[in-house]
């Protein structure tokens, strides 16, 4: 499950974490690894409430600052072996070895965390709401694009029930 961040095709070059295919391999080999009983590997779909706006109303700039802030805040929230990757608007997390509630209690932690200091911007601080959506797989033959896709229709239900939230996939 080895990433190489240097490869041009498996890193994000604003941001720095890993891009989707490369997050895709890394979910899919943590899939086949994990047992049908036990821990499982849980996918987090973070997204920053409003950005789009952010973007729209004050320029990229301020929007690619919200993306570099909150890169460096999940990579020093997490495991040294939990994978960040970038989603279109936001960021995914992969966590291996994962138990449903501690995959809960991460996301919620995660999300208090990137919420609870503005991020810093050339405009100064910026204070942001995010919402996440968390989804569970284990065994080998599941689908990494599958639980993937769970996991990003849940945080859009969290974004679409107002924002600054963690939903559950079912």
């Amino acid at each position: 499950m080895m990433i190489d961040r240097n490869r041009r095709d498996q890193g994000d070059a604003l941001t720095g974490t890993v891009t989707m295919p490369a997050m895709r391999r890394f979910v899919e080999a943590a899939l086949d690894l994990s047992e049908p009983q036990g821990p499982g590997v849980a996918l987090l779909a973070i997204g920053i409430d409003g950005l789009g706006a952010l973007a729209a109303q004050r320029g990229r700039h301020m929007s690619e600052a919200a993306l570099l802030g909150v890169a460096d805040r999940l990579r020093s929230g997490l495991r040294a072996h939990d994978l960040v990757g970038r989603l279109p608007d936001g960021f995914c997390i992969c966590i291996a070895e994962a138990l449903s509630s501690h995959a809960r209690s991460t996301a919620e932690r995660l999300r208090q965390l990137l919420e609870a200091t503005p991020m810093e911007s050339p405009e100064g601080p910026l204070p942001l709401c995010f919402s996440l959506g968390l989804a569970m797989g284990r065994g080998p033959g599941s689908s990494a694009e599958a639980l993937i896709e769970r996991a990003c229709a849940a945080l859009a239900e969290a974004q679409k029930a107002g924002g600054s939230q963690v939903v559950t996939a079912p």
